[in-house]
């Protein structure tokens, strides 16, 4: 009698987890499929090379145009400049908390990042345009200190601690028995952490730098604020530009409903959704084959 109420019990929350996820699946369908009905009219007129590929956006033009090419490239610079700086400290750190830090600094570093993760956007924005804009307007005599650099290093801050913690996670779950077979050879541990430890955590510090893109791709208040927001194509790191996600804030309150702007907004907004989601996918699919491997 007992093992058969125990049986219903799981088969109870079995369908309960089932149900959730399913939910969740098709909340994600649906966000896709209504941001494609949306924006359908502007993807059949002007096709995904017109959109995607193009750098002519004047959705009140005549003909209206919604080339979002230059975004694109603004977002691929601001994600990857923020990237390129917060991957070797975000490593380093990992490394040293995973491998050398004593126990109570570990603890209390430990917290410090998780409170960074929790600290709004627009925080990290308003003190960028506070900061460093300022900063950059008074070194170095800029008429204006907004670059896509400036909201590289924003984003830096916000990407760290999950290249962090992720990072440390990957190493931590590398098997015991590899640490104590190196050590018992005689390596000194810098040797155990950089030929040994790191090179097996490989897949998951990659998996770290995914998720930590995806994250920054799709920031939208910090860059908004620092980035410039000019619709020109940057031609280097210190251009000012408009990322996807700001040009999105920006012009969809004032976007008439059922106008080719309305719909060019829908199309940039589907294309940023499509794209984090392929950097999620990819990084699941590391994480399935780290499992399985």
């Amino acid at each position: 009698m007992l093992n058969r109420r125990k049986q219903i019990a799981n088969a109870c929350v079995g369908m309960l987890c089932l149900i959730v996820s399913s939910c969740a699946v098709l909340l994600l369908l649906a966000i896709v499929v209504f941001m494609l009905q949306e924006s359908w009219p502007v993807w059949v007129s002007q096709g995904f090379s017109g959109i995607a590929f193009s750098t002519n956006w004047n959705p009140l033009g005549d003909p209206p145009l919604t080339g979002i090419g230059t975004m694109i490239i603004s977002t691929l610079w601001v994600a990857m400049g923020g990237l390129f700086i917060a991957a070797p400290i975000g490593f380093c750190a990992a490394i040293f908390l995973a491998e050398f830090a004593p126990p109570r600094l570990a603890d209390i570093i430990r917290p410090v990042l998780n409170i960074l993760t929790g600290i709004p956007s627009v925080v990290y924005g308003f003190l960028g345009a506070a900061v460093l804009v300022s900063f950059f307007e008074v070194n170095f005599n800029m008429a204006s200190g907004e670059s896509l650099f400036c909201a590289s290093l924003i984003l830096t801050v916000m990407v760290l601690p999950y290249i962090v913690a992720t990072s440390e996670a990957a190493l931590r779950a590398v098997p015991r028995e590899y640490r104590q077979t190196a050590l018992a050879l005689g390596v000194s541990k810098p040797y155990l952490t950089l030929k040994v430890l790191v090179p097996l955590a490989k897949k998951g510090l990659v998996g770290a730098l995914i998720l930590a893109f995806g994250r920054a791709a799709g920031e939208t208040m910090a860059v908004l604020m620092v980035a410039g927001n000019v619709l020109i194509m940057p031609n280097s790191w210190f251009s000012k530009g408009e990322p996807l996600s700001a040009l999105i804030a920006l012009e969809l309150g004032s976007a008439e409903v059922g106008s080719a702007h309305y719909q060019g907004l829908f199309a940039a907004g589907l294309v940023l959704l499509i794209f984090v989601m392929a950097i999620n996918l990819g990084l699941a699919f590391i994480r399935r084959d780290k499992k399985t491997g």
